[in-house]
């Protein structure tokens, strides 16, 4: 057993080519055991070939990190997982991520998993890894472990959040290799580069992981810390970025007037999620000129009484607002709609579907993604949906189609419906952004006027793109595949 090495991967988390970016998920927790003089490798399935993932196994690591969110991402780390088990059954293999944290010990019921790492990983692996070391069969002191005793599931407290001022800089050491790759792949999609300039956010929204991961805390980088590792992706070649942030600074207006001038200065194309009723047309134009290139706005439904019941903290008078300040702005920008939730009526979702219009009208070229509820575990919704009458899955690989995709909500007397709307909206209104780039017009144009007349008619009838949709998820994977063997 190599006992300084440990080996963080990151399994596929979706389908298409364009949702590769940066896994700060592991980058972050491999920067922080290199300041501690632990040797890391990486494995990302997005970019690297599987060939790696084995011959790292083989290295025989003191433990395997593995980071997985509720989703087909489930599927792959399982997988990932299982080859672990059938090369070195001896190497322990550790769990963390968003879904294991909110599902600890059904998570650690799974044959497939020795050690899960509730929350903010970085001190609570360190200290796992310096207990293997030593060779300690008991781990009741490491805060924010599980573990498993004699057959038995033990959760040890949660940890408390570290000093985010001290956390290393992710893309120090071994990170700057996959940094370096993702720069060179960054001409076929704007956003796969990632930095984070908070963990959590301040707002309470009743769907969003962000309660029970961060509790409610946010907290954000200082301006000369955020200003010191900005100039080093610069140094290292980065020029577009998104920001990883809930919410962007935490939605803190003077700490974005300082760093939009340093991002103005740098010359960084940059993307971020804000929260909607934030703008002025002052603020928007700062923006623009620091080099905002698209803007995320999670407005969810223009009901007030929905909007209370999912714990947003707006109402549809800031909503308005904000699309009017937003529309002038010359920025592209997504509104993201919600439909499905429990105890929705058909009117409301059917208010909440002729808003998308109204947004196009009011702001023409959006994207208005319009995306079913999904019943994440450990979020204020969750318990609602369970009286609604959801089951959730009863063992860990049942989490894994728990996707916008595939409603499984019992509530929803047409789940066929929900499911065609949600890909008649990406088909209608992300069609440019994503589409066009990746085949041909003969191929999606056509697909694309179809669905504006869907839209129009509200007509889903014969919906036959379900099956060119599940197509091309499949020949999205297939793709994966061929790009990394090429390169």
């Amino acid at each position: 057993m190599n006992k300084n090495l440990v080996v963080l991967a990151y399994a596929n988390a979706s389908p298409f080519p364009y949702h590769a970016w940066t896994p700060l998920a592991i980058l972050s927790l491999g920067a922080y055991l290199e300041q501690h003089d632990i040797e890391v490798e990486y494995f990302d399935e997005r970019i690297h070939r599987d060939e790696r993932f084995r011959e790292l196994v083989k290295r025989r690591p003191l433990l395997i990190g593995l980071s997985t969110m509720t989703c087909f991402q489930i599927k792959n780390t399982l997988r990932l997982a299982k080859h672990i088990r059938k090369t070195n059954p001896e190497i322990p293999v550790v769990w963390g991520g968003t879904h294991p944290s909110m599902m600890a010990e059904q998570t650690l019921e799974s044959e497939f998993v020795d050690f899960v790492v509730k929350g903010e990983g970085e001190q609570t692996l360190l200290e796992l890894v310096h207990a293997l070391q030593n060779g300690k069969k008991e781990f009741a002191d490491i805060d924010g472990l599980g573990w498993k005793s004699k057959g038995k599931t033990i959760l040890n407290k949660d940890r408390d959040f570290l000093d985010i001022e001290v956390l290393p800089f992710p893309y120090d050491g071994k990170g700057k290799e996959i940094l370096l790759e993702y720069i060179r792949r960054s001409s076929d999609t704007l956003e796969n580069i990632g930095y984070e300039s908070s963990r959590g956010c301040p707002h309470k929204c009743g769907f969003c992981y962000n309660v029970y991961f961060h509790k409610n805390v946010c907290r954000v980088k200082g301006l000369e810390k955020i200003r010191n590792e900005l100039l080093k992706l610069k140094d290292l070649g980065v020029h577009k970025l998104t920001f990883y942030d809930d919410t962007f600074l935490a939605g803190k207006k003077d700490l974005m007037l300082n760093i939009l001038e340093l991002l103005k200065e740098v010359d960084f194309k940059w993307i971020a999620n804000v929260r909607i009723n934030t703008f002025t047309p002052e603020l928007i134009r700062k923006f623009k000129e620091g080099g905002c290139v698209y803007l995320f706005f999670g407005v969810e439904s223009p009901d007030d009484e929905v909007l209370k019941y999912i714990r947003k903290g707006q109402n549809r008078r800031m909503i308005d607002e904000g699309i009017r300040v937003a529309s002038q702005g010359h920025i592209p920008t997504l509104y993201s709609l919600l439909i499905g939730l429990p105890g929705e009526t058909e009117e409301q979702m059917n208010r909440t579907l002729d808003f998308a219009d109204e947004i196009r009208r009011r702001h023409p070229g959006a994207e208005v993604p319009i995306q079913p509820y999904v019943p994440l575990p450990g979020t204020l919704l969750y318990e609602e949906a369970l009286k609604a009458g959801f089951r959730a899955p009863t063992h860990l690989e049942g989490w894994k189609n728990f996707t916008n995709d595939e409603v499984r909500n019992p509530w929803i007397k047409d789940p066929k419906l929900l499911n065609a709307i949600y890909i008649n909206s990406f088909l209608a209104f992300r069609y440019d952004r994503f589409l066009k780039s990746f085949w041909s017009n003969l191929v999606f144009g056509p697909l694309h006027k179809l669905s504006l007349w869907r839209w129009k008619n509200r007509n889903y009838k014969f919906f036959v793109e379900i099956y060119l949709y599940l197509t091309y998820k499949r020949l999205g994977r297939f793709f994966i595949f061929v790009e990394k063997m090429i390169k």
